[in-house]
């Protein structure tokens, strides 16, 4: 079973090398320009019709509410990828959302464990492989950008609903959906501008529960690609804190899922976290 290291992009289905950087690329610009400076949400400025401001606020209240998830200081979570019954790759995460740092460990493809500490704001940082620091600058650089686009990625897929306002993002009601048993859904499509991303064709849907309010599946289609839209479920939403996340995605007719653990919102972290190579936890 091969496994993904840290430089390898690979999405949780198969390998997509060029797909997958095109698309941290653009997950990239997206958040960046969320942020200030010192990696404080910006207030925002994301377009909805009012039908689909509506939905989005009864599945982000559904959530614990945006005011819930701006106000958190930490997140913690380990990203996991699952591949025929068997884990493949694990990226760990921990994010001071006040000050826009992060931490985010994963393995390379000798097995050391990779760690970059770096801000949002100007990834400034430094790295460290097999708990040794990294001296080689255009090294460090490297390691920074990569675990940059994994924190854009890996948080993108477990809070997305949340980042539905942010500049740039259009959503819009497509109206609703019937599915087996009696289920209803109330189905947003998003879409942003061409200077949020270099790939503004992607367009996702999201569906909507009628009877929780929180999201079932997501389809999307990136752009160039072909076929019909691809996506996962959105599964086992857990409390964590103030909020309620999804820590499954499954993909239908594929052997493979992403499973989120160890998800929490602690109130502080010990400074060692963004700062040591082995931090007190």
């Amino acid at each position: 079973m091969t496994r993904l290291g840290w430089a390898t992009h690979r999405g949780p289905t198969g390998p997509q090398r060029r797909r997958a950087a095109a698309c941290s690329a653009a997950l990239v610009f997206f958040i960046a320009l969320t942020l200030t400076g010192d990696g404080v949400p910006r207030a925002s400025t994301g377009e909805t019709d009012a039908r689909a401001n509506a939905i989005a606020k009864e599945l982000t209240d559904a959530m614990g509410g945006q005011a819930a998830w701006d106000a958190l200081p930490f997140i913690r979570f380990d990203f996991v990828v699952e591949r025929d019954g068997k884990e493949v790759a694990r990226f760990r995460h921990w994010w001071d959302k006040k000050l826009g740092r992060c931490r985010v460990e994963g393995p390379d493809e000798k097995g050391r464990v990779v760690t970059a500490l770096f801000r949002l704001s100007d990834h400034s940082g430094k790295s460290f492989t097999a708990g040794l620091a990294d001296t080689d600058s255009a090294n460090i650089a490297n390691i920074i950008q990569v675990g940059y686009e994994r924190w854009v990625s890996d948080t993108r897929w477990l809070m997305m609903p949340f980042r539905l306002r942010d500049p740039g993002m259009h959503v819009k009601y497509s109206g609703p959906k019937r599915g087996g048993g009696g289920a209803v859904w109330d189905v947003l499509e998003l879409t942003c501008d061409s200077g949020v991303a270099p790939t503004p064709k992607d367009h996702y849907w999201l569906y909507v529960s009628r009877k929780t309010h929180l999201l079932d599946r997501w389809e999307f289609v990136l752009q160039d690609a072909k076929g019909p839209p691809q996506g996962s479920t959105w599964e086992e939403w857990t409390q964590v804190g103030p909020l309620k996340l999804s820590t499954i995605r499954r993909f239908p007719g594929k052997p493979a899922l992403v499973r989120f653990e160890n998800v929490a919102a602690p109130t502080t972290l010990d400074e060692s976290v963004f700062t040591f190579a082995h931090p007190k936890e």
